[in-house]
């Protein structure tokens, strides 16, 4: 799964993501989640949820890093990322996360 994160706190969430590269998530369902307990950004997203995306990143209304199928969104989940997955992609177990930065 790829996506291009979309926030103001880009730098947070970069360092976010950096922080768990190296651990393994956790799989619950059709979401992945990492634990990182962090504070919701205070500005709102820039993202709406749209019928035609099927995965998003976000921070979870725990404040852990996430990878959540459309269908699975709560209202508290925090938009960072529309994920576009290849055809087939389902969660088979644990998964490891990549935060690139532009040249």
């Amino acid at each position: 799964m790829k996506g291009e994160v979309q926030c103001d706190e880009m730098e947070t969430v970069a360092n976010d993501i950096q922080s768990v590269k190296s651990m393994l998530s956790v799989t619950c369902d059709r979401n992945i989640y990492w634990e990182t307990k962090q504070l919701l950004p205070s500005k709102p997203s820039k993202l709406i949820k749209r019928d035609t995306i099927q995965w998003y990143l976000v921070y979870d209304w725990e404040g852990d890093l996430a990878a959540i199928h459309h269908d699975e969104l709560e209202d508290e989940d925090y938009l960072l990322a529309e994920m576009v997955a290849q055809d087939g992609f389902d969660i088979f177990g644990p998964c490891e996360i990549e935060f690139l930065r532009s040249p």
